[in-house]
């Protein structure tokens, strides 16, 4: 299961301006619903948006991702995080 982070850890240097690209996801509701199986393999963490000190949202998750030895994270909507991580309470 997914880990929740601490909210601390989705700062300034980690954010990547909402881009999936380095995963070779768009960022919209259909290409992330159909590669949730990369996004599920990069993902490391996520917390609420609205608890973030840095880019805060209402309704969206931020997620952690690892790849190439590189931290990076972005918001998806609710909807969104739950169609690739259905498991996570916030999803019940």
């Amino acid at each position: 299961m997914l880990p929740r982070l601490h909210a601390t850890s989705f700062g300034w240097l980690e954010w990547t301006g909402g881009s999936l690209a380095r995963l070779g996801v768009q960022h919209n509701t259909f290409d992330i619903q159909s590669k949730r199986q990369l996004i599920r393999r990069y993902a490391i963490g996520y917390e609420v948006a609205d608890n973030l000190p840095c880019r805060p949202k209402r309704d969206c998750v931020a997620v952690m991702f690892l790849r190439d030895g590189c931290e990076f994270w972005t918001h998806l909507t609710r909807e969104e995080f739950c169609a690739v991580f259905p498991e996570v309470t916030l999803c019940d």
